[in-house]
């Protein structure tokens, strides 16, 4: 936790000056909070005694100044060699001392001001109470907006950083982590961090502060009994550590609830389709209560325990009062100072004194309320912070180099040299997985088309997933021109890329920014001319705002068809030197199907394609030069499409289907 507290320092630290000005606020507001309560003194002397508040001061000078000589004069009669009585005595008369070093000053300084009519001294009490209340009120205000300033300057960094560090993961690290955890990392874990940053820059100041000021002139009041009230304050700090373990653990799985309802949320309006046509309404209902249910029984577990610490912290602080009062009261009563022989009172106590001291001593009270009702939103808050920041640590598996060559634009041969490859799963499962690939090599020469075909698993994305880096082999390497991909930067070599996947992935953003997402440096022409390459500017100058048209999330406002030109055309602006079409015609009619051979038999010359599917369409085989069959993570076959369903027979099972269907129309 203490680490926690730390990175969030760091964070806090920039905006240091806000923060200290606020500690300063916080610190007047401690001050006047002591100052309101210690006019319980005056108040009393003269509503309840009927005391003048001049004669009160001088009958103390006087009294003071005749103990004084009476010590003195005693301390004189002492031989020096009762040194125990000696020290006694010095210590009696140096207290009184400052008291009436003390008095004197308010005789000079303060007294001049005040009415000797005890209405008129009253009614000036009353009168600085409420000036008193008002200026504390004003920097309540003001330190609750400085920290409301650093807060939010704080967390908009933390969330900066956190988004900064799952953009630079790998995809599988994505994966692993999924959408939905990040999301509740990003917004519900972040809220939970934030309103913990918040009470700690206002309560967890402020309150203490307010306790620590009335502890002090307590203290100065009488510390022999301020100091039995504060011998509670260890049994309260376990008190707070006991429920503080079981608040973090719980405040955890709570948030693991919340990442789950997000889970369940997402996947059911995101396959809203599939949702609707099998009417899955009952079994989505099902798997949101129960996620719901999870989280109501982890959060109602939190309220009980931060239930519990609030009465407790209350009747320990009202222990802690009474510890004081009750020895107080007996020294009042009785007219002593001291109880049993021990002493507990310089002097005999007034009723004046001892009301203040119980006046400063129930002051404290209100800050360790307020302690003990944040104390459950704090942990909450610790415990998110703890995920927020596991997040920002991920590193990604996929390393860039650290001294990257330099890139020059393909131009040569690309080779996957002896590749196998294992997705990543828990340390229980990393030796158990199989093999996603096995020993696979392959030469592509610049400027070849190379199908890439085999059914579901076999292996055929995953191979290709390596060419920009979306993961590493576990053996092998793969050589763009000679120059291992791994000694290369990310960016550079992406930049040579462009990628046309089956699911298109559009953003919810216009049509001229999302051919424009291939090239953010591109011009508006530029991009008319991809749209015009890509055979996509027809349809798009026919919507009412052409390529201004918002086209909604992942393009659904726009037909299959149109998305994958829209798609080609971004891939076109890219310019990429090796092209990459990952069951890019699947989802597309036949006509889609014609217009985007039509645009790839000119766009892939003088590049390197490759073409990955179940089966290659027969519209596609005057592009490809060659064609690689793969099946259960192998190349079983290389060659064109006569001599692999002359020599192949996993080949002509893929094709099957094919020939069935036009032997029947």
């Amino acid at each position: 936790m203490m680490h926690d507290f730390v990175r969030i320092g760091s964070y806090v630290w920039p905006y240091r000056r806000l923060f200290v000005l606020s500690v300063i606020c916080a610190s007047i507001v401690s001050a006047f909070w002591a100052l309101n309560l210690s006019i319980a003194f005056p108040v009393v002397k003269v509503l309840f005694q009927n005391d003048s508040l001049h004669d009160y001061v001088e009958n103390e000078i006087a009294l003071l100044e005749t103990a004084i000589r009476v010590d003195t004069a005693a301390l004189d009669s002492i031989p020096e060699d009762q040194v125990k009585e000696r020290a006694k005595l010095q210590y009696r008369a140096s207290e009184r001392s400052r008291n009436l070093l003390m008095l004197t000053k308010v005789r000079r300084s303060v007294l001049p001001y005040v009415p000797k009519d005890k209405f008129d001294a009253m009614a000036l009490i009353l009168c600085v109470l409420l000036a008193a209340t008002f200026l504390k009120g004003l920097f309540i205000y003001y330190q609750e907006m400085l920290v409301g300033s650093v807060v939010q300057l704080t967390v908009n960094s933390i969330r900066q950083d956190c988004f900064r560090s799952a953009l630079r993961l790998d995809y599988q690290s994505l994966n692993r982590i999924g959408t939905s955890a990040l999301m509740s990392r990003m917004t519900n874990d972040i809220e939970q961090m934030t309103a913990a940053i918040r009470v700690f820059g206002v309560t967890l100041v402020r309150e203490p502060l307010k306790a620590g000021a009335c502890t002090l002139l307590a203290f100065y009041v009488n510390w022999r009994l301020t100091m039995l009230a504060i011998t509670v304050v260890p049994l309260l700090g376990l008190v707070f550590n006991l429920f503080g373990k079981r608040l973090r653990r719980a405040s955890h799985r709570t948030m693991e609830s919340m990442a789950r309802i997000y889970e369940c949320i997402s996947e059911t309006f995101g396959s809203a389709r599939v949702v609707i046509a099998f009417s899955g309404f009952r079994k989505h209902r099902k798997q949101f209560l129960k996620a719901n249910r999870d989280y109501y029984a982890g959060s109602m577990k939190i309220v009980r325990l931060g239930a519990l610490v609030r009465p407790i912290s209350e009747i320990m602080g009202v222990v802690a009062v009474f510890a004081a009062l009750a020895p107080g009261a007996y020294l009042v009563l009785r007219n002593t100072d001291s109880i049993l022989g021990i002493k507990l009172a310089s002097e005999t106590m007034s009723i004046a004194e001892l009301t203040t001291l119980y006046a400063l001593l129930a002051g404290t009270l209100d800050p360790v309320r307020k302690l003990s009702g944040i104390f459950e939103q704090v942990k909450r808050g610790m415990a998110g912070s703890e995920r927020v920041f596991d997040l920002i640590d991920e590193r990604s598996i996929v390393p860039e180099p650290k001294s990257p060559r330099m890139m020059i634009r393909h131009s040569s041969m690309i080779s996957l040299q002896d590749i196998s490859f294992r997705y990543e799963g828990t340390e229980a499962e990393e030796n158990q997985r199989p093999l996603a690939l096995k020993g696979v090599s392959l030469n592509v020469r610049f400027g070849e088309a190379i199908a890439i075909v085999g059914g579901n698993g076999s292996g055929k994305s995953t191979l290709l997933s390596l060419l920009p880096r979306f993961m590493d082999p576990h053996e092998g390497r793969v050589l763009i021109d000679g120059v291992d991909i791994r000694e290369l930067r990310t960016h550079d070599l992406r930049s040579q890329m462009g990628l046309v996947t089956q699911d298109t992935l559009l953003f919810n953003d216009t049509i001229f920014e999302n051919i424009r997402y291939g090239n953010p440096s591109a011009t508006r022409e530029m991009v008319l001319d991809a749209a015009n390459q890509a055979q996509a500017a027809g349809f798009i100058r026919q919507l009412p705002n052409g390529f201004d048209t918002v086209i909604g999330d992942k393009g659904g406002k726009l037909s299959g068809g149109q998305r994958q030109r829209i798609a080609l055309a971004r891939a076109i602006l890219r310019d990429p030197a090796i092209l990459i079409l990952d069951e890019a015609t699947s989802a597309v009619d036949s006509q889609s199907e014609e217009v985007i051979h039509t645009v790839l038999k000119e766009f892939s010359k003088n590049r390197t394609v490759f073409i990955i599917s179940h089966v290659l369409n027969r519209t596609f085989l005057d592009l490809v030069t060659r064609i690689v069959v793969m099946d259960q993570g192998r190349i079983v076959a290389t060659g064109t499409h006569e001599e692999l369903m002359r020599s192949c027979d996993a080949y002509r099972a893929l094709n099957q289907p094919q020939l069935i269907i036009r032997d029947a129309a």
